[in-house]
């Protein structure tokens, strides 16, 4: 940002261009009038009823605690819903985050959380304008994978 008069950066500019205030971002992507597609909204909520079927089986079981965990980032995206371009960074991160678990606890059926984790990595990449990008695309099936393969061992050793 360059002050009216002078063409310099203003030290103050500056610093109100990079501040967050309650999940607003003042500066920074541009797009802070905007709100987030319908249909990724659609996406959000379809992937929190996604997991009642699990919740209502793995609470109860002696895993609950590790179910809370693992349905736990799915709260983040509902509270970015104004600023686009994290709501899809948030949808990623919670959907590769439930992958994950979903991964480390196949065993104790927390494998019912994988459609939760589709609809939020759907809902992540569905905007073009606001798609995490490259790096955002390759994390999605490699960190699964290398959680997996850590936990269980690389197949045939």
């Amino acid at each position: 940002m360059r002050a009216r008069e002078g063409g310099t950066t203003s030290g103050s500019a500056i610093l109100n261009a990079f501040t967050l205030n309650a999940f607003k971002i003042v500066g920074g992507w541009g797009m802070e009038g905007q709100r987030v597609r319908s249909g990724q909204t659609a996406l959000l909520l379809g992937a929190a009823v996604a997991l009642l079927p699990a919740l209502a089986i793995g609470l109860p079981s002696g895993f609950g605690g590790l179910y809370f965990l693992a349905i736990l980032p799915v709260a983040l995206p509902f509270f970015l819903r104004r600023t686009p371009h994290p709501f899809a960074w948030a949808c990623l991160v919670a959907g590769t985050t439930v992958s994950v678990w979903a991964v480390v606890g196949f065993v104790v059926g927390m494998f019912l959380c994988v459609p939760a984790a589709v609809l939020l990595l759907i809902a992540a990449f569905l905007d073009p304008s606001t798609r995490p990008g490259t790096w955002g695309a390759l994390a999605v099936p490699v960190v699964p994978a290398v959680s997996g393969l850590l936990l269980y061992g690389v197949p045939g050793f």
